[in-house]
């Protein structure tokens, strides 16, 4: 039985829309989960819950982590972690835009939306240097037993980590 979001192990669609959103209020961030889920599906809005937003509803969850900081000579890799996470998956930029509205009224007063980062496919799945994305990732079984979390523990059975670079 494979419970994970859809949308993780799916094609690369033509094009995404990435909502990032801060936890303002965590009195309130359960009933805008709830209402969350009545506009993602896991296929075409897939979900993930960072770290502030574990921990402002007095969980755990084990391996979840916020991503360090790096400085070094010449170079800054920042830390930018976000409570809630939402990828939205398509083919028409007006449909992602009135999920993306949609989103943001089913978790406010809770969540604040901090960015919204448009992304698109180009050529054959390359991005504007010429990388072809995801040659090297495995396929079929081998492609869930490495995304998926099978055996990890309680309530962790499908799920994944991401990290997410910008």
């Amino acid at each position: 039985m494979n419970e994970a979001q859809a949308g993780i192990l799916g094609a690369v669609p033509r094009l995404a829309c990435y909502l990032t959103f801060s936890l303002t209020n965590a009195s309130q961030a359960a009933g805008g989960l709830r209402s969350l889920c009545d506009v993602a599906d896991g296929g075409k809005t897939v979900v993930g819950f960072g770290q502030p937003l574990v921990l402002g509803l007095d969980g755990r969850v084990a391996g979840l982590r916020t991503f360090p900081a790096y400085v070094g000579p010449a170079f800054t890799v920042p830390s930018t972690p976000a409570a809630l996470w939402c990828w939205l998956r398509g083919d028409d930029r007006g449909e992602l835009l009135h999920r993306s509205r949609s989103i943001q009224r089913a978790v406010s007063p809770a969540f604040s939306l901090d960015t919204v980062i448009d992304a698109f496919q180009y050529g054959a799945s390359r991005d504007l240097t010429g990388y072809e994305d995801g040659t090297e990732n495995p396929k079929g079984k081998k492609a869930t037993e490495a995304a998926v979390a099978q055996g990890e523990g309680e309530g962790l059975y499908g799920s994944s980590f991401v990290a997410v670079q910008q």
